[in-house]
C-alpha cells in the first residue's frame, strides 16, 4: 500500500473524528454552542493570558487566514468570552483577552479535553509518540 497517496485523506478523517468527538462533549455543544476552533483560542487565550495577544497572533499560530479568525473573534465576543481592547503602542491593534465566564468555560473543557485526549491516546508508547511528532513536524516544515 503506498500510505503516501492516502495521507491526506487519512489525515482528515482523523481531524474529523475528533472534532465529532469535541462536539459530543456538554462544553461544546451546551448553551454556549461552542465550537471546537472557538475552544481551541479560548485555550490558546488561557495558556497566553500572561502577555498581549491580538489577531495576527492567533492567525499566525493556528496558520488560519484573517477572516476565519476574524469571524470567531466575532462570535467569542457576542457570547461575552472575550474582551477586544485598544492598545497605548499602537490604536490600530486589539489586545484579546478572555472574559470571567471564558475563564470558568475553560476549566470545564480541561477535564473534558483530558479524557478525550486519554481515551484519544491509549496503546501508543512512547517511541510512535516520538516518531508521530518526528514526522508532524516535517510534514509542517514541508508546507511552510
Amino acid at each position: 500500500m503506498d500510505y503516501k497517496l492516502k495521507f491526506c485523506v487519512e489525515l482528515k478523517s482523523a481531524v474529523n473524528l475528533i472534532c465529532r468527538e469535541m462536539a459530543q462533549q456538554p462544553a461544546y455543544n451546551g448553551e454556549d454552542n461552542l465550537s471546537s476552533m472557538q475552544v481551541w483560542v479560548i485555550e490558546y487565550l488561557y495558556e497566553n493570558k500572561e502577555r498581549d495577544v491580538f489577531q495576527r497572533d492567533l492567525e499566525a499560530d493556528f496558520n488560519v487566514r484573517r477572516s476565519t479568525v476574524s469571524g470567531i473573534l466575532q462570535n467569542l465576543e457576542k457570547k461575552g468570552l472575550i474582551i477586544r481592547e485598544s492598545v497605548n503602542q499602537d490604536a490600530r491593534l486589539k489586545k484579546i483577552s478572555l472574559t470571567k465566564d471564558a475563564i470558568i468555560i475553560h476549566k470545564d473543557m480541561l477535564k473534558k479535553v483530558a479524557n478525550m485526549e486519554e481515551k484519544m491516546t491509549q496503546n501508543i508508547s512512547e517511541e510512535e509518540w516520538i516518531a508521530f511528532y518526528q514526522v508532524l513536524e516535517k510534514i509542517k516544515k514541508n508546507l511552510k
